[in-house]
């Protein structure tokens, strides 16, 4: 599963936060309904993936708003189909710069995840990822916190501490922390999720480089310079 981590700022000059919110598009990307109007809300969404990845993004939120219509027409709002459309067009828009209406859709996708798998499956941990990558981008990271929180318990009670997702969603705990200037909290949770990482990525995982870097920024807002140093060539060697 790829961790697509993006690397926005929090709104401090000189300081920018890795974050890996979005290791649940892969499942977003890849899963498939099963009935009713498959074929054209299957057209759609791909069309949507496909401009996504050639990076047209305009292209991608209009195919992306078609295939949610298509999905709530044919399925309803408690389907599969509906909850990846939720999904890709709440990414979408985010990436757009739409925030608001990201959310509204972000939010109902949690909702619908919630009813079909429950409140403590993973796949509605994805879903709180997703809608608390667009509050970080709104610097609400006090309620971004509270949701990667929560994500975090679901990923530790199905897959336990050693696990990729596990990783993510400490790193994403930590992230928030750091952006609302909570180190100490946010050393730990980040000494954590390096921890996981490097037991269970290769170590020239690009997610590793994530956690090292904003480790050395936390380390160094708490004058630890000489450990900040160490994770600092370790990042740069990611960079080189």
């Amino acid at each position: 599963m790829r961790d697509l981590a993006a690397a926005p700022r929090d709104g401090v000059p000189g300081r920018a936060l890795s974050v890996c919110f979005a290791v649940g598009l892969a499942v977003v990307l890849c899963a498939q309904p099963a009935a009713g109007g498959e074929a054209e809300w299957k057209r759609l969404y791909e069309q949507a993936d496909l401009h996504f990845q050639r990076g047209n993004f305009e292209q991608a939120e209009l195919f992306a708003r078609e295939a949610l219509q298509e999905a709530v027409a044919s399925f309803g709002e408690n389907h599969r189909a509906t909850e990846l459309s939720l999904g890709k067009a709440a990414f979408v828009l985010r990436l757009r710069g739409k925030y608001d209406e990201a959310l509204g859709l972000a939010e109902r996708a949690v909702k619908v995840s919630t009813r079909l798998y429950g409140a403590t499956d993973p796949q509605t941990a994805l879903a709180l990822q997703n809608q608390a990558e667009i509050l970080f981008a709104q610097k609400k990271y006090g309620a971004a916190e509270q949701l990667h929180r929560r994500a975090l318990a679901i990923f530790q009670k199905r897959y336990g501490e050693k696990n990729f997702q596990t990783a993510t969603s400490l790193h994403n705990v930590g992230t928030m922390l750091l952006a609302q200037d909570k180190y100490l909290e946010a050393e730990k949770f980040l000494r954590r999720a390096l921890a996981v990482k490097e037991q269970v990525l290769k170590p020239d995982h690009r997610s590793v480089a994530h956690t090292l870097n904003n480790l050395v920024i936390v380390l160094d807002a708490q004058n630890k310079t000489a450990e900040a140093d160490k994770y600092r060539r370790r990042a740069e060697a990611f960079r080189q």
